[in-house]
């Protein structure tokens, strides 16, 4: 009996060295989630380039001590077993967007958590000035959020030449002589034909830019991609506007649509990235975006892009009204985006989260 509780005791203090000593970072995520999924890939991959060890990527932190835990997914952290991981662990949140007037049922139930959900992290990352505003906003403490935007993979993401952007257009039937702009987000409710609108992503923000251009151009077409698109396309056959849409089983497989375009839209109400932003700008594409997230933070007006204020349907259309209309000033925009996104490579994005997690 006495051996039996000495060799536990042993074991136990054996499991509490062997963790101290072989301290790791984790990225947790949700492999499940395409989005989160890729977040997890890049960051995880340009950490352990500069860490010069893996960074482990889990959805299963719970059991760990002594590790440092970057939660990429915020939704283990708010809903999961929180009180079950050890208090050695350092802890890192991820915060990219939530405003407390989105209606849907877990961004309430987030909001009503703050800010003492937060009372165990020892950073919380946000995207965007917006998102840390709401949070300070709502009782989060200052020190503890770190400012780190969004990434995009510069090897994959890239500006065509003349021959390939025809290329690719012939391949997905898309005149010569039409503008194309693209929308390629999740913008109607649940995972389904999303006939619903989710108001939050600006659906009907889109809807209303492109009837006003509608009445000044006659070229136009609309590149979707991304599930629950129901709502735009009824919008768009309503009002007499080509569009294609795909849905890719393969994240990358994206990279050739963004090559197809003229211009992206954002329309939303409300942002952390959003992702497009970036992807957009790498593949020399100019973007017009509302006042949100981080085009907010990196849109410089006429520089490499246009802003327009939320819910400023007419604002948005008059900006592409003018890059239609004006060729040097959309190359300008198209210039300016691929000069700015250098800066936004994921091994750069990377190297700020080692630098966060060196001073924890």
């Amino acid at each position: 009996m006495v051996r039996r509780i000495l060799r536990k005791i042993i074991t136990g203090l054996q499991n509490e060295l062997s963790g101290r000593l072989k301290q790791q970072v984790y990225y947790i995520s949700d492999s499940s989630n395409w989005s989160f999924k890729w977040d997890a890939h890049y960051i995880s991959k340009g950490m352990s380039h500069q860490l010069q060890h893996p960074v482990l990527v889990t959805v299963d932190p719970w059991y760990l001590r002594h590790q440092t835990l970057i939660f990429g997914n915020r939704y283990p952290w708010f809903f999961g077993p929180r009180d079950a991981l050890h208090s050695s662990n350092k802890i890192v949140v991820t915060w990219f967007h939530g405003d407390p007037s989105d209606p849907e049922l877990p961004m309430q139930r987030m909001f009503k958590q703050l800010p003492e959900v937060f009372d165990r992290a020892d950073r919380v990352v946000v995207t965007c000035n917006h998102s840390a505003n709401v949070l300070l906003e709502h009782g989060v403490a200052a020190q503890k959020l770190v400012k780190i935007p969004l990434g995009v993979d510069l090897g994959a993401f890239v500006a065509p030449d003349s021959i390939q952007r025809h290329q690719i257009r012939k391949k997905l039937e898309i005149p010569n002589d039409a503008f194309c702009i693209g929308s390629f987000q999740k913008d109607g409710s649940g995972w389904d034909e999303g006939l619903a609108p989710k108001l939050l992503k600006g659906p009907d923000l889109f809807l209303a830019t492109m009837a006003i251009l509608k009445k000044r151009h006659q070229n136009l077409m609309v590149l979707l991609t991304g599930p629950a698109r129901g709502y735009v396309k009824q919008g768009l056959e309503r009002l007499g506007i080509a569009y294609r849409h795909k849905y890719f089983d393969e994240y990358l497989d994206i990279v050739p649509y963004y090559q197809a375009l003229d211009l992206y839209l954002i329309a939303s109400r409300g942002e952390g990235g959003p992702k497009a932003l970036l992807e957009g700008m790498a593949c020399g594409v100019p973007i017009v975006s509302t006042r949100v997230g981080m085009p907010a933070d990196i849109i410089k007006q006429g520089e490499n892009g246009f802003l327009a204020d939320i819910e400023d349907s007419l604002g948005l259309a008059e900006h592409i009204d003018r890059l239609m209309t004006e060729p040097a000033l959309l190359k300008k925009c198209s210039d300016g985006g691929l000069e700015t996104i250098q800066q936004y490579d994921w091994q750069i994005v990377a190297d700020q989260y080692v630098d966060m997690v060196k001073k924890l």
